[in-house]
């Protein structure tokens, strides 16, 4: 997995994931038809809070929703913080940003 991302003011973090199609993880989860594992998504999001060092405290994580299959690949995401709360979601890299295909909360 891999990501770059900019800080767009106190508030907000956009950028970019990349889930690499050949790693061995996607073999077994599905054969055939590989799904990122939505604990891979989750880590990733926990990930850029902690490069950035966002509330250097234990997270708790809340609510996520997957509303599709997300298959290996780039995506866009942005993390948006209100104090204690960091909303993420995560967007097919081709759309115009509307519509998330994964929505969750992280707390401090």
């Amino acid at each position: 997995m891999g990501f770059g991302f900019c800080v767009e003011g106190d508030m907000n973090i956009k950028g970019t994931f990349y889930f690499d199609p050949s790693d061995r993880i996607y073999a077994d989860h599905f054969p055939g038809k590989p799904v990122i594992p939505g604990s891979l998504i989750i880590h990733a999001f926990l990930k850029v809070l902690k490069e950035e060092e966002v509330n250097k405290v234990q997270y708790i994580i809340e609510n996520f929703r997957f509303r599709e299959f997300v298959s290996p690949g780039e995506y866009n995401f942005d993390i948006e913080i209100d104090q204690n709360k960091m909303k993420c979601r995560l967007f097919q890299s081709s759309s115009d940003m509307l519509k998330p295909i994964v929505t969750g909360i992280i707390r401090k």
